[in-house]
């Protein structure tokens, strides 16, 4: 199938450490959670297989009316700047379950790490597909990770983390979450999972959920807000107090303006200042 789009990079998107079930080769990017993915994009034609057109949109944001979005989050000169470099990428939906394991093992780690291990998790962890005629394992899911017990988790070196993904897929395996909940019912279900604080919980929820009001923060978005954003935090000392700061001043989209203080800061900013 193909579907127009303007303004959007599927290579910046898929690549700015928001989702982990995507790789990429030869040009096309797959991936397996669900069902196999091929993707591709042309110009301003995505070219896929595996999902709808409605299941693209809502996996890769593009139903988000950015101009919107941008117009809103718009209230100085430095995420003008952030809009400007990163507006083409957008914020995902990438699911509860990928979107927790892959933010439970982001917790002292980087994206590269990231996707090696989840991609070591998905040679011996998942189920065998192919499409277009590229051979595909699946995204690890909790049910496998859960039932093949707590010992086989300890081969992929996850170091304290092991205990945190184990902990997510035992929970996932004996309690229902879905997103018919509301977002205090995910919060409520999500905090009773060893090694999911703040940060993490704010990243599924905007990355995993698409709540475009989350605010996540890690190093690269604290220290930037320590340099740019002084003046908004004021006196806030903690987590809390500066999400609540950054989400006030930015409202409902917040979640965009992360992504692209993050994006853009990762990349330029703050790299040119370490």
């Amino acid at each position: 199938m193909i579907t127009k789009v303007k303004g959007f990079s599927l290579d910046r998107t898929l690549n700015s450490g928001q989702i982990f079930s995507f790789f990429k080769e030869d040009n096309k990017w797959y991936s397996f959670v669900d069902r196999p993915l091929e993707i591709r994009q042309e110009g301003n034609n995505l070219v896929y297989t595996g999902l709808d057109e409605m299941g693209v949109k809502e996996l890769l944001g593009l139903n988000d009316p950015i101009n919107d979005i941008k117009a809103e989050i718009s209230k100085d000169d430095f995420i003008e700047k952030a809009i400007n470099y990163s507006g083409s990428v957008r914020v995902v939906k990438s699911g509860i379950w990928p979107a927790t394991l892959g933010f439970v093992l982001s917790i002292q780690s980087n994206v590269n790490l990231i996707l090696r291990r989840i991609n070591a998790m998905s040679n011996y962890y998942g189920k065998e597909g192919d499409i277009n005629g590229k051979l595909l394992k699946s995204f690890p899911s909790f049910q496998e990770i859960y039932e093949n017990g707590y010992n086989k988790l300890k081969q992929f070196n996850l170091g304290f983390r092991t205990k945190f993904v184990f902990s997510a897929a035992e929970y996932f395996y004996k309690n229902e979450i879905n997103s018919d909940f509301t977002i205090e019912q995910i919060k409520e279900n999500l905090t009773n999972i060893y090694g999911v604080g703040e940060k993490v919980l704010d990243c599924i929820l905007l990355y995993g959920l698409h709540d475009l009001s989350a605010f996540p923060m890690d190093v690269w978005i604290l220290r930037t807000l320590s340099l740019y954003y002084s003046k908004i935090l004021g006196k806030a000392k903690s987590y809390k107090d500066k999400r609540k700061a950054m989400t006030d001043y930015f409202g409902r989209y917040s979640g965009y303006a992360q992504m692209f203080i993050y994006d853009y800061s990762r990349l330029n900013v703050i790299r040119s200042r370490i």
